[in-house]
């Protein structure tokens, strides 16, 4: 890994755990301490995650983490979930058997996991993210998810901003689990529609932490 995506992997980690919160300043010279980076590779790596849509570069004043409202935040998930939706249908019509079998694998791994350990949580965004990105994979539509994959960090980095992964690792199993039979169904409308409804129920819930919050 070259030191821009050391870098680039180090801040969108960081924003994805919240560990920088909405309106942040990053300070060049702080990520440089970090990083061990020159400027160049800072700044191509925040370019990328301007590009990208977390973080604002300001000429001649720096650079801050976005503070979207929520108007803002409800149109990304709407497009996420219309795009998640488009992948999921896909995976009904293309999926192998082989694909259906490990992404039950990962299901079981999520079932598996004790809610009540600190762990949990973390344990659960990653497998999460495995399932989503098997789902992606069945899709065979790389062009469709590498800009998913972009908003999948997006949607993290705004449920760890709002609520955290522990307000969803129940209820969302079990919606995985009606997603993976309409996939082995080969019912791409069906898919489309349980992924769409899976997506929107994160949004409420970014929305309503949100909003406990005073924002």
């Amino acid at each position: 890994m070259n030191k821009k995506d050391e870098v680039y992997e180090l801040l969108v980690g960081r924003l994805v755990g919240a560990d920088y919160r909405f309106g942040q300043k990053l300070s060049v010279k702080e990520v440089a301490a970090d990083t061990g980076a020159s400027r160049q590779p800072i700044m191509a790596a925040l370019n990328r995650l301007s590009a990208e849509g977390f973080v604002r570069i300001i000429p001649q004043v720096g650079c801050e983490v976005i503070s979207p409202d929520h108007n803002q935040i409800a149109d990304f998930y709407l497009m996420f979930e219309r795009m998640e939706g488009l992948l999921a249908e896909l995976a009904a019509a293309r999926r192998t058997e082989a694909q259906l079998k490990e992404l039950r694998g990962i299901q079981a791994r999520i079932g598996a996991i004790d809610f009540a350990q600190p762990e949990a949580a973390q344990a659960y965004l990653e497998l999460n993210r495995a399932f989503h990105q098997l789902i992606h994979d069945m899709a065979q539509s790389p062009f469709v998810d590498e800009r998913q994959s972009s908003n999948f960090n997006m949607s993290d980095f705004f449920i760890n901003q709002a609520i955290g992964f522990s307000a969803f690792m129940g209820g969302a199993a079990q919606e995985h689990e009606e997603i993976i039979e309409a996939i082995a169904s080969k019912s791409p409308s069906r898919a489309r529609t349980l992924s769409e409804s899976h997506i929107a129920g994160v949004a409420s819930a970014v929305a309503a932490g949100l909003r406990s919050k005073g924002r």
